[in-house]
């Protein structure tokens, strides 16, 4: 009979223990996707530049290849380094899609007011700046979810699954975009 009632105790006991692992991982994975659509839609919701292109000639030029001497304009204002010396190339990636390479590369989408928005590529690392705030603010979480933070050993498994969570979600999402 005891052998019964401690079987059926280490049953709820690793019940319990797996419900609580299970916690520890799904949370930080949560809060670092969470992370990487915040970053997503800060780098969306403002471009580097919008550049007006009621006429067309724009994206005439485009396509073809060619950088328009205005837009270079445009860009040298704004501090993007394009040299005209070096060879840019210009590739048409879809309807209204563009990348312009250089030093780093330059995309450009068509909007539907015929506004060019030109977004150049993430290489701050202020990107990951929010992935650790999100992964401080979970110090703040576990304690309503009933969950036990035992030491450094627990934090750096929670940093390390909600870095990877938001470096998955952030490029999966980027790529959508490049």
């Amino acid at each position: 009979m005891d052998k019964n009632k401690n079987t059926s105790k280490n049953k709820s006991k690793s019940r319990e223990e797996y419900i609580e692992d299970l916690k520890k991982t799904l949370t930080p994975l949560i809060f670092g996707i969470l992370a990487g659509v915040i970053c997503f839609s800060l780098y969306t919701a403002s471009p580097r530049m919008v550049v007006d292109d009621t006429g067309g000639t724009m994206v005439a030029y485009l396509d073809k290849g060619l950088i328009p001497a205005n837009l270079s304009a445009q860009f040298k204002d704004k501090g993007i380094p394009l040299n005209a010396n070096q060879n840019l190339t210009v590739l048409k990636e879809g309807a209204d899609k563009w990348l312009i390479g250089n030093e780093y590369i330059i995309k450009i989408t068509k909007s539907e007011s015929a506004k060019l928005n030109v977004y150049p590529s993430p290489v701050s690392e202020n990107w990951f700046l929010i992935a650790l705030l999100l992964i401080l603010v979970q110090k703040f979480v576990y304690p309503y979810m009933h969950t036990r933070i035992e030491g450094a050993k627990d934090w750096l498994y929670i940093g390390f699954i909600s870095a990877f969570g938001w470096f998955i979600s952030f490029t999966l999402l980027l790529a959508v975009l490049f």
